[in-house]
């Protein structure tokens, strides 16, 4: 059941951002990202175990960038910068005026949810990894 479909439009919010991907911002190699749209795509067409397989992509992803700016010496504001950016970009993605307001608004609030998920991740993985040297002397 895809969501476009079934409220009757053309596009659906993840097929929509999946055919705009390269007007996001970089981040990691991108893949979080995709992976990302690939999430809410599964979950659309109520594909539950691709979804959690797509989102453990994300969670992975930002762990990965977690460990290589602290190993970079990057600090977090950065990284939650990148982060907002592609939050940013969702939803200028979205609000361009193709989807209908109520739908980009209810995408755009899930983006936002699942990008201060990534937040809570990356800073995680930092910070443990900050530990972990710090222990280590």
């Amino acid at each position: 059941m895809n969501l476009g479909m079934e409220l009757e439009r053309d596009v659906s919010p993840a097929t929509y951002l999946w055919d705009r991907r390269i007007e996001f911002p970089a981040f990691a190699d991108g893949s979080a990202v995709e992976a990302a749209i690939q999430t809410g795509l599964a979950l659309e067409n109520w594909q539950l175990a691709e979804a959690r397989r797509k989102w453990r992509v994300v969670i992975e992803t930002a762990c990965e960038a977690g460990r290589a700016a602290r190993n970079g010496g990057v600090p977090t504001r950065r990284l939650i910068s990148d982060i907002d950016r592609v939050l940013d970009a969702v939803e200028l993605v979205l609000f361009d005026g193709r989807l209908p307001a109520d739908v980009a608004a209810r995408a755009a609030r899930s983006a936002a949810r699942m990008c201060a998920r990534v937040v809570e991740h990356v800073l995680r993985s930092y910070w443990e990894e900050s530990e972990l040297v710090s222990g280590d002397e």
